[in-house]
């Protein structure tokens, strides 16, 4: 990949004049839209690289030569040349850029992968839950892959319970519906219901999560049904 701004005038004429024309194609979005750009940072480009473009052709014609264009000229080129590169930076890092991008901008692609989760999580959640005493309850979770130890599930980094505390004869609400929840960070935790809560029924549910993204969390599991000592 040749060196983002030519050095050469006439390399660099070509460049500026080409990159304008790219970024007012009619698309929709725009090109520099797609790749990040303000509408001020497209408008800023066009503007100093025209100018560019016409010194350019101004000091190469015999009839309006003159060392003040020649001076007019080298300002406009290191002015542009100043205000091009952190927009090549963000082009650069784009995640919407191609190849055809790449090339009209003469830049190398150094777009980083994105670490957004994409998909609702699969795996299903198993919880070993007991009573420890003082209405604290312990729970450990952990997917059918790993059946020996309690462990987060492969990419996801939490844990999201919804709980209700009734009696024997309650009939414990469908997950979706209870809003008491809460979420941990680990496989393995510890909560507390309260002294009122002695002598009642927890009924808890458990699923993964992205604690970022609680939207794209996993089914929840079987209804676990324990008595709070």
């Amino acid at each position: 990949m040749p060196s983002r701004i030519p050095t050469k005038q006439a390399e660099l004429n070509d460049y500026v004049t080409s990159t304008i024309k790219y970024l007012q194609q009619v698309v929709t979005p725009t090109n520099g839209t797609r790749l990040g750009l303000t509408t001020t940072q497209v408008s800023d480009w066009e503007t100093k690289g025209q100018l560019v473009v016409d010194l350019y052709a101004q000091k190469n014609d015999p009839n309006s030569f003159s060392k003040v264009l020649v001076k007019k000229y080298k300002t406009a080129n290191k002015a542009f040349r100043a205000f091009a590169q952190p927009i090549l930076n963000v082009i650069a890092s784009s995640l919407n850029a191609n190849d055809t991008d790449a090339k009209t901008f003469r830049v190398i692609l150094t777009r980083k992968k994105s670490t957004r989760p994409q998909d609702r999580i699969k795996t299903n959640c198993y919880a070993i839950v007991k009573m420890i005493g003082g209405t604290y309850f312990e729970c450990k979770c952990r997917s059918i892959s790993d059946s020996k130890r309690a462990s987060l599930a492969p990419g996801v980094d939490g844990v999201e319970i919804a709980y209700v505390i009734g009696d024997k004869d309650t009939k414990a609400p469908d997950a979706d519906s209870i809003e008491k929840r809460k979420t941990f960070s680990k496989a393995v935790f510890t909560d507390v219901l309260g002294t009122a809560s002695t002598g009642k029924v927890l009924y808890i549910y458990f699923r993964w999560t992205y604690l970022k993204h609680p939207l794209l969390a996993g089914p929840w599991s079987d209804l676990y049904i324990i008595s709070i000592s």
